[in-house]
């Protein structure tokens, strides 16, 4: 099991930035759904999606977006990818990558499914894809009951949001392989709720 120490550099084959990665871990925490686990999670579904589409990426800017963008889940501000997008800001020139400042905030804001941002670069759509094929299958299924405890959803509430948001994100996918491991997902998705409805007389 994956936990807090493995840095999603050695995932992607970048070299790690320890301070950032440090801010981003103080940020994140180590919530299975959205944390640390997560971005590691997240880091290896990109890592699948350049493998498979052989496509060429900054790696540095992908790193980064990969690292921030739930940063700002914990804010309490505004929308989280907005807020996420304004702690790269704040981040990045202390950390001498206002370089890339540009990309990472567009792929910050562009991985989320409510925002409404298009994502236009490479590294943003392999963000947003790697975040969304997070939230399918096995994984999201713990997520989405996760997430539902912490915020005192009922199972029912919780099984709707498969049907309001998760089983909608394959039609979402940017990548043909992307697109694919989503139908697959999904799949086990459905069968899931499948199980649910046989056992509870229908109920969601």
């Amino acid at each position: 099991m994956r936990g807090c120490s493995e840095s999603p550099a050695s995932i992607l084959g970048v070299p790690p930035i320890s301070s950032l990665e440090e801010e981003a871990r103080r940020l994140l925490g180590c919530d299975p759904a959205h944390g640390w686990p997560h971005i590691l999670r997240v880091a290896s579904w990109a890592k699948r999606i350049l493998e498979a589409e052989r496509l060429t990426a900054d790696l540095m800017v992908l790193y980064v977006s990969i690292l921030l963008h739930d940063a700002g889940r914990s804010s309490g501000g505004s929308h989280h990818a907005v807020e996420s997008a304004r702690i790269a800001r704040s981040l990045l020139p202390a950390h001498g990558l206002q370089g890339i400042l540009g990309e990472v905030e567009h792929a910050v804001l562009a991985h989320s499914y409510s925002l409404g941002v298009r994502a236009e670069t490479v590294e943003a759509k392999v963000l947003s894809d790697a975040d969304k094929l997070d939230a399918l299958g096995a994984v999201g299924i713990a997520r989405v009951f996760h997430t539902g405890c912490q915020l005192g959803r009922g199972f029912e509430d919780s099984v709707s949001h498969f049907y309001d948001k998760i089983l909608r994100l394959p039609t979402l996918m940017h990548y043909p392989y992307s697109r694919r491991k989503a139908a697959e997902l999904a799949a086990r998705v459905e069968e899931f709720l499948g199980w649910w409805r046989s056992e509870t007389g229908g109920n969601t």
